[in-house]
Parts: C-alpha cells; sequence; structure tokens
C-alpha cells in the first residue's frame, strides 16, 4: 500500500515538473515582437551557442575565428558531392579563389555565382561548402562560390570588385565548365547578399553580363543608418546586436560617407530600374529584416518580380542552422524551387 501511495506522488511529481517546464519555456519562446523557435530559445537562453563576447573588444584575427566557427556550429554533416574543383581566377587587383561545384549532368548547366556571409570581415569557401554542395545538387546547376576579399585589409569596394570580376569571368568562360552564359543567377547570405544585390546595380550600370535573377537571404542593405523598426526590436539580442553590426560595417567601409554609396548600400540606390527578379529571404527576429523586405519593396515597384518571404520564429543565420531548424531546410527548399523555375 505504502509503495502504491508513493508511486503515485513520484508520479504527480513528474507531471507537475512537466508541466512546470513546458511553460518555463513557453515563456522563453513569448516575446513582444512575435514567438521564437522553442529550440532557439533554449539555445539562447543559456547562451550555448550565441555567446560570442563582445565584438569591439576582439581583434581582426578572433573576429573571424569566432565567425567562421559560429557559422558552422549547427549545420549538419556536408552533403556527399564528387564534383568540386578549387581554381584563382586573376584579375586586375588580386587572385580571386573560387570554388567550383558541377553537378553530375554536367552539360550547358545554370551557373550560380554564391557570396558568402560573415560580415564582410569572415567566412569563405569552407564555411559555406554545404550550402554550395546543396544548391548544385537540387538546382542541377553549377555553383562558382567566391572567396572575395575581406576588410579590414580590403575595405570597400574590394569584395564587390571580386564578386563583379568573376562574374565576368563566369560570363566569358561559361562553355569551358560546361555552364550556360545566358543561365547566370546570383546568390548570397547576410554579407554576402548585400554583395549580391550591389553586383546586379554594377552589371546594369557598367553593361556587364545579364543576371538571370538573384537570391538574397537575410541581406543588409543599408549600412549607412541602422534606423529601421527591426532594429529597434532586436538591437541587443538574437545572434546579431547593432553595436556588432556597427563594428563590422566600420571595418568594410571606414568613412561613413562611403555608406550612402549604392554599392554599399544598394537600397540607397536612386534607380532600380532594369535589376533581375529577386528572392529574398528575411527572419523575423533579425535587425536586417525591415531592410530586406524594403528592398524587395523598392525592386517591386520599380517593376522587377519579386518574392520577399519572412521566415517566422528565427534568427539571423538560420539558413545554416540545419542541424536544429526545420525552417533551414524550408528555406533552401523554396530556394531551389525559385531557381528551378527561373533556370
Amino acid at each position: 500500500m505504502k509503495k502504491t501511495k508513493g508511486f503515485k506522488i513520484f508520479i504527480v511529481i513528474i507531471f507537475i515538473f512537466i508541466i512546470a517546464s513546458f511553460l518555463i519555456i513557453q515563456s522563453w519562446t513569448t516575446t513582444s515582437h512575435g514567438k521564437l523557435s522553442t529550440k532557439l530559445a533554449i539555445l539562447l537562453k543559456y547562451n550555448k551557442y550565441f555567446n560570442y563576447g563582445p565584438i569591439k573588444e576582439k581583434n581582426i584575427n578572433e573576429i573571424r575565428q569566432t565567425l567562421d566557427k559560429n557559422s558552422v556550429k549547427l549545420s549538419g554533416k556536408p552533403i556527399p558531392f564528387d564534383n568540386i574543383k578549387n581554381i584563382n581566377i586573376s584579375s586586375p587587383k588580386a587572385q580571386i579563389p573560387v570554388r567550383i561545384y558541377t553537378p553530375k549532368t554536367s552539360n550547358n548547366l545554370p551557373i550560380i555565382v554564391y557570396s558568402h556571409g560573415g560580415a564582410w570581415v569572415g567566412g569563405g569557401l569552407d564555411t559555406h561548402d554545404n550550402i554550395c554542395r546543396k544548391l548544385s545538387k537540387n538546382t542541377n546547376s553549377i555553383v562558382v562560390s567566391v572567396g572575395y576579399r575581406l576588410a579590414p585589409e580590403n575595405p570597400f569596394p574590394a569584395a564587390l570588385n571580386d564578386i563583379y570580376n568573376v562574374l565576368l569571368w563566369v560570363y566569358k568562360n561559361a562553355e569551358s565548365i560546361n555552364g550556360n552564359a545566358n543561365k547566370i543567377a546570383v546568390a548570397g547570405d547576410s554579407s554576402g547578399g548585400n554583395l549580391s544585390a550591389a553586383v546586379c546595380h554594377m552589371a546594369r550600370d557598367k553593361s556587364g553580363p545579364k543576371i538571370l535573377c538573384q537570391v538574397l537571404i537575410y541581406p543588409p542593405t543599408n549600412i549607412y543608418e541602422l534606423n529601421s523598426n527591426s532594429w529597434s526590436y532586436f538591437a541587443n539580442d538574437f545572434n546579431l546586436n547593432k553595436e556588432d553590426m556597427e563594428k563590422y560595417i566600420s571595418l568594410y567601409v571606414p568613412y561613413k560617407e562611403d555608406r550612402k554609396n549604392p554599392y554599399a548600400s544598394p537600397l540607397l540606390a536612386k534607380n532600380f530600374n532594369s535589376l533581375p527578379p529577386a528572392l529574398i529571404i528575411t527572419a523575423e527576429f533579425d535587425g536586417l529584416r525591415d531592410e530586406g523586405e524594403a528592398y524587395g519593396k523598392k525592386l517591386k515597384d520599380a517593376g522587377a518580380q519579386v518574392i520577399v518571404t519572412r521566415y517566422k520564429g528565427v534568427v539571423h543565420g538560420f539558413i545554416e542552422m540545419d542541424k536544429v531548424l526545420k525552417e533551414s531546410d524550408e528555406a533552401l527548399n523554396e530556394i531551389y524551387s525559385y531557381l528551378n523555375k527561373k533556370f
């Protein structure tokens, strides 16, 4: 009898513990600006993956190590991919390393020029290797990932010039890599989204290669002023804070007046005509959210075909968090579908 009573008490205690835990976790996910993913709420609460420490107290090597390490922390194992080639592309100012991913069906294929994220100061061919593998496999296209020069050693517009020079090379040499010069897209995440947007303006202004479409994943589009509503909501939390962003910007474009340049801040461009169609992915809990969506509106108002998708409950960088977030694969699936239709 005593054992039965003790067991019942034990079950009640466990039940109360489960309910209490559920309510506590639910309180972590509920914010004044939306409902955060449960998995992210737990990770943020315990700073397991997002406690980088103040960027302003780190030197550039420490910043890069932090950015590179955390960009792959929540990424799954790279998918198998056979045909990967590393080469250098010559430009007037640099030898630009690129990594070329070619699917098995390799004849007259579409080409994606991919610009990695990393706040213009970090990231590289390795940090975004799995994304490029997935893009190539699931769109049956050649992906040319660009290892552009990084700031502060190479400030604006060095990285953008590298992207544009690779775009020129891809257009001129498409046939030699089994690609189709008439089916070139650009894509990039975070700072790479900024560069991808900017290179579309540059290609138009210089009468360069025609870009079929652009995929911009949570892109910074106004680095002159971080004054959107989403920056006021998410200035201090959720993976990318305002203070760190201002530091990255200062390393990339040291002189504030230069940040008004539309090649640095595409949202501030005066001319949005004749730009490629766009898919823009934003994250609900991201200071960059509103400027990415505002950029989509500017494109649409100028007559471009634009799709803007805000992924709920996720933070900046979520596209690389496929180990824990289903939204990562959902966003990538949307990108595959979009590119396949355009190609």
